[in-house]
């Protein structure tokens, strides 16, 4: 389902400025639009925030999630 920026905030129950903010530093619309959203937005919002949670900063988390990224497309490839 594609949503916008306060559809995707509102479903991933964050204010809209912390889903600009993960935008801005690069953590979400890698692989497609930084304005349109989807599902899989979700779960890396999850993630950014579980990392966050254990003490990652975001300029830390702009290096690790393309790797996280590249790990899932990996798995899912293999499935």
């Amino acid at each position: 389902m594609k949503m916008n920026l306060t559809e995707l905030a509102h479903s991933a129950h964050v204010d809209e400025s912390r889903v600009a903010e993960y935008v801005e530093n690069g953590l979400l619309g890698s692989n497609h639009s930084t304005t349109e959203f989807d599902d899989s937005d979700l779960y890396w919002i999850d993630m950014i925030q579980c990392f966050q949670e254990n003490g990652t900063s975001l300029s830390d988390l702009s290096g690790l999630m393309p790797r996280c990224r590249q790990a899932q497309s990996k798995m899912t490839q293999l499935s």
